[in-house]
């Protein structure tokens, strides 16, 4: 055996655990992402249940709590149900081949872009539903319900930017991935 076979054996012996290193420390921070991202909706989905409640129990409804009401009562159990709807997949760890991580990321690569779909189309519903709550308290409303709609329409519009923002970042780099994993043999 010369010199370059040995220096190739070597080379190639110590590219496969930092390789795998790489791709658990991958994976560990995608888990903490996505139980972050849980506790977020969990805590929203809480929040939300707790402001109505009170302004329900106390009979003291604002008209920031009517504006906001219909579209909790939409957003809420869409998304939970979007949310449960999504299929569990087990990560059994980086023992499995190659080609079958490649299929299982670009699986998961597939969602994340439907999330971030998703994500658009709630932000851009939540400004157009501002809009219409801003025409009809301009039209019909007292100057309460117009600083609420006001501060509704502010709100939401911050909220569509955004995701525009963040979601235009972030779908280049899930296509990016995507495209590279397609490029190496993925489905």
């Amino acid at each position: 055996m010369d010199f370059d076979d040995m220096l190739k054996d070597a080379w190639q012996a110590q590219a496969v655990p930092a390789a795998q290193a790489l791709l658990h420390r991958r994976v560990q921070r995608q888990r903490w992402r996505h139980r972050l991202l849980r506790a977020l909706e969990v805590a929203l989905t809480v929040i939300a249940v707790l402001v109505f409640g009170q302004a329900l129990a106390d009979g003291r409804l604002s008209p920031s709590h009517w504006l906001l009401l219909p579209f909790y009562l939409v957003f809420l159990p869409g998304a939970w149900l979007f949310i449960l709807r999504g299929p569990r997949r087990a990560a059994s760890g980086l023992a499995e081949s190659a080609h079958d991580y490649a299929r299982l990321r670009m699986a998961q690569l597939r969602t994340g872009l439907r999330d971030l779909w998703l994500a658009r189309v709630a932000a851009w519903s939540l400004l157009g539903y501002s809009v219409a709550a801003n025409v009809g308290t301009w039209l019909h409303g007292d100057a309460d319900w117009q600083s609420a709609a006001l501060v509704l329409f502010g709100l939401s519009l911050a909220w569509a930017l955004g995701i525009a923002g963040y979601g235009s970042h972030r779908r280049r780099a899930l296509l990016r991935e995507y495209r590279a994993l397609r490029s190496l043999g993925g489905d």
